[in-house]
């Protein structure tokens, strides 16, 4: 199967996760419904035409060659199980962390104190776990994705969830490549959903820039966080006072 048939495959699936027909497709790309299956029945899509589709989606460019490359086929979620030991074995999280970040076995083992037999048990209980594949000469390949999700309320989030958000906001923020800000306005239904799509975009595209980094060594990387939240909220301070207004 070559490349286009697989992006016409990952185009098709998800058309369907998001409920579109073809007709729906049609009218997006101001074409026939007949149009929209030629083109899918013989995968002659123009970059114009796909970027349109990608658009409708809200896919880019990069989404949809991973969708092609089968990358959906990846975890997203570990099993409680499997966060269980990692949760209880810091260590063994700690490497997981890195290889996640798309370190190779080489620099872990030159950049941090650990043993190499150690290194190599730690790689093997990962591979037991099935969170990764052990080849020859260390080369590693994950069987989740890069940007897997801890499960809510599961043991990671119980373990560490508390003891990173007060790391992380202990910071004086002071760094020229810090930033923090705080804003509180009112806002309508509509313009919430397009800021929810606008900090899942940003999310995207943390992650895509980390994907593209990972092909530079260790040195010339440095961990970042990045924190968004949003939430219908009041300061306690006029809780009181909006709600005596409204009466």
């Amino acid at each position: 199967m070559n490349l286009t048939q697989q992006i016409t495959i990952a185009l098709k699936k998800h058309l369907k996760q998001k409920g579109l027909t073809y007709a729906q497709l049609a009218a997006h790309l101001d074409i026939s419904e007949a149009s929209v299956k030629r083109l899918f029945s013989e995968s002659t899509f123009t970059v114009r035409r796909l970027e349109a589709i990608c658009q409708l989606l809200e896919l880019d460019f990069l989404e949809l060659a991973r969708l092609a490359r089968g990358q959906q086929e990846l975890k997203g979620e570990l099993s409680d199980a499997q966060e269980q030991t990692l949760a209880d074995e810091p260590r063994l999280l700690g490497v997981f962390y890195l290889l996640l970040n798309q370190w190779q076995v080489r620099e872990i083992a030159r950049q941090f104190d650990i043993a190499e037999t150690e290194l190599l048990q730690l790689l093997m209980k990962l591979e037991r776990l099935e969170l990764i594949e052990l080849h020859p000469h260390n080369r590693i390949k994950l069987l989740t994705h890069t940007t897997l999700q801890w499960r809510e309320n599961g043991p990671i989030r119980r373990k560490y969830q508390s003891k990173v958000m007060e790391e992380f906001l202990q910071n004086d923020f002071h760094n020229e490549q810090a930033i923090l800000r705080f804003e509180t306005r009112e806002l309508s239904a509509a313009s919430i959903a397009v800021l929810q799509r606008k900090m899942a975009r940003l999310l995207t595209e943390f992650n895509e820039l980390a994907d593209i980094d990972a092909s530079l060594s260790s040195e010339q990387r440095q961990g970042m966080a990045l924190l968004m939240a949003t939430r219908p909220w009041v300061f306690s301070l006029f809780s009181d006072l909006k709600r005596k207004a409204g009466r």
